[in-house]
């Protein structure tokens, strides 16, 4: 695997103005450090021939015109994919975790945008739709037109790890848009009721949509520096608990265990692909994954 190029740290978020311009220019350092060809996957359709120019490729030369005229022309082509791309992006109180970089939501949106500018580097159409904000879900149906792309960026910039909600919300919109040959990719740290969780991976494959979970965790989830006595909020309650943090060390590991392997079960007994990512990880590694599940589609 190449040398990761998307390092999230202070510098990198405090250069960040435009979402949409820094996802692009992240995803474009990724794509030239990989083998394979961004538009792989695409069909292409014969539109016009134009006159050769300087630097153009030669394979795009039509020999055949050029033997009957003798003058170089160039066929060009109109990219077309039938392929929809869905991000769920989890927006509830206990995505608001760590702080700068490694914070989860900021890590997630920034990953979320990546994969949308990823997506149209392919000519595939990205959505969005962002949950446990309100009743009725916010929803950007897929669509490479520039009206709706800005309105995804727009929504990704604004949003806050605020969920006012507990729970997904109304996921009917999503679910029921979703098409064959799509793959909906859901950013979450896995802190939902299981029987949501069930019921949208249900969803998701009775509309025979394929599906990634990227589950967001901070490092001092998987391994608490909590000392001494510790008062511990409940980012989604707002309940607060005093506990011993040695205490709280020794009986965290067996219950981290068992929350890790239940996410992951629940999403490889639902035909999902599972993919746990550490805050302080390049996102180098989820879009990896992600263009490993795109192909096999």
């Amino acid at each position: 695997m190449p040398e990761p190029v998307i390092q999230l740290d202070e510098e990198l978020l405090e250069a960040i103005q435009d979402l949409s311009l820094a996802a692009r220019h992240l995803v474009n350092g990724f794509l030239q450090g990989q083998h394979r060809s961004a538009q792989r996957g695409l069909s292409q359709e014969f539109v016009a021939y134009r006159p050769y120019l300087p630097g153009d490729p030669l394979k795009n030369v039509d020999w055949n015109v050029w033997a009957r005229s003798d003058h170089l022309f160039v066929r060009q082509f109109r990219h077309e994919s039938n392929f929809r791309g869905y991000l769920v992006l989890d927006a509830s109180r206990s995505m608001d975790f760590g702080d700068g970089a490694t914070n989860k939501f900021t890590y997630g949106r920034l990953l979320a945008a990546c994969l949308a500018s990823l997506m149209l580097a392919q000519m595939d159409a990205p959505g969005l739709a962002i949950t446990g904000l309100s009743e009725r879900m916010p929803w950007i149906p897929p669509s490479t037109r520039q009206d709706q792309i800005d309105r995804l960026f727009h929504e990704l910039e604004t949003t806050r790890a605020d969920g006012r909600i507990p729970g997904l919300g109304d996921i009917g919109p999503l679910t029921s848009e979703c098409r064959r040959h799509s793959l909906a990719v859901w950013i979450t740290d896995g802190f939902f009721d299981p029987e949501e969780g069930i019921n949208l991976l249900r969803q998701f494959r009775l509309q025979e949509t394929d599906v990634l979970v990227f589950h967001l965790l901070h490092p001092d989830e998987m391994n608490p520096p909590y000392q001494g006595e510790v008062l511990l909020t409940d980012s989604e309650t707002g309940e607060e608990m005093l506990v011993d943090g040695a205490q709280l060390r020794r009986d965290y590991a067996p219950r981290l265990a068992e929350f890790l392997s239940g996410i992951e079960n629940l999403c490889v007994g639902h035909e999902a692909h599972y993919c746990r990512i550490i805050t302080n990880e390049p996102l180098d590694v989820a879009l990896h994954r992600y263009l490993a599940a795109r192909e096999q589609l």
